[in-house]
């Protein structure tokens, strides 16, 4: 994704930032419950998304309306600028809850979380026989620790993903 999304157009700021998710043009558009082609023109530059439609598709696109907007985040006056930490300075955590009540927690260096996402090192099992191993495929089908990887390189941080399934719950965010 380009570094600097202010110098895009609004266009290409959706198209870059839809990229950056790992979506599709069609499943952008059908989470949002309008046409391919309506992403398409908005992509081109041919149109523009909906007032209505802007908080949905910043949410689902991971940033701000003002980000998507301008490129820009909003800052309210006085208020410090952010610190800003690059990809390699982050820890990715992982909390698994367990129905019985067990805990884990796995704190890994974002370079070794990509690495370990390139070469599919990583994986997430429980040992814990109250679910079926059905129900645990099921609760982890969605889960693309490559799709994570990119969201981080882009600058998403906080929460990644929470899954939760019968008191069993997930969640990978950064720090």
């Amino acid at each position: 994704m380009k570094d600097n999304l202010k110098e895009l157009s609004l266009g290409r700021r959706i198209a870059e930032l839809r990229k950056a998710q790992g979506q599709t043009q069609e499943a952008l558009a059908e989470a949002l419950n309008i046409t391919a082609q309506a992403v398409s023109k908005w992509e081109n530059s041919q149109s523009c998304p909906d007032i209505m439609t802007l908080p949905r598709l910043a949410q689902l696109l991971g940033v701000s309306v003002d980000m998507l907007l301008t490129g820009e985040a909003a800052v309210a006056p006085g208020t410090p600028p952010p610190v800003i930490r690059s990809p390699e300075e982050l820890i990715v955590r992982i909390m698994i809850d367990e129905a019985g009540g067990n805990r884990f927690n796995v704190n890994l260096p974002f370079t070794v979380f990509k690495l370990g996402a390139r070469y599919g090192m990583l994986s997430i099992t429980w040992n814990d026989n109250e679910a079926t191993a059905e129900q645990k495929a099921s609760m982890l089908a969605g889960l693309d620790f490559n799709t994570m990887v990119r969201m981080i390189e882009s600058g998403v941080t906080g929460k990644l993903l929470e899954l939760t399934d019968d008191g069993e719950r997930l969640v990978i965010w950064t720090e």
